[in-house]
Parts: C-alpha cells; sequence; structure tokens
C-alpha cells in the first residue's frame, strides 16, 4: 500500500461514515436508520477519544527506553 493512501485511508472513512450518518438521520425515519445514523456519527467521536487517550498516556516504554539508549 502507498504511503499517501496509507496516510488518507482513515480519515476518508471517518468522512464517508460521517456523511452516511447525517444522511441516515435525515432521510430515514426511525427505525433501523435511527441506529446506523447514531452508530455512523459515534464512530469519528469514538476515534477521537482514543486517541486522545494514547497522547495523554504519553509513548510506550519500548519508545522510552529506546531513546535512553
Amino acid at each position: 500500500m502507498s504511503a499517501l493512501r496509507r496516510q488518507w485511508l482513515w480519515p476518508i472513512v471517518s468522512a464517508l461514515s460521517t456523511v452516511f450518518g447525517l444522511l441516515a438521520a435525515l432521510i430515514g425515519e426511525g427505525g433501523i436508520w435511527l441506529c446506523l445514523s447514531w452508530i455512523a456519527l459515534a464512530l469519528p467521536l469514538g476515534t477521537i477519544v482514543l486517541h486522545l487517550t494514547r497522547v495523554r498516556r504519553g509513548p510506550p516504554l519500548a519508545e522510552t527506553s529506546r531513546n535512553l539508549d
């Protein structure tokens, strides 16, 4: 996989998930569409929370021990 594709894969997936969630909420009338819209709109938010918790924890121990050598 090329570096450009690897770099932009997840932002594109996140954007498509958001667009699908918004359209499902606007066009669908309850039922399964309501559940799908909530799930699709929660995925980007879950990704943001996941990465924020990783940043606050700091680098993994393997990276810090390698830098001390």
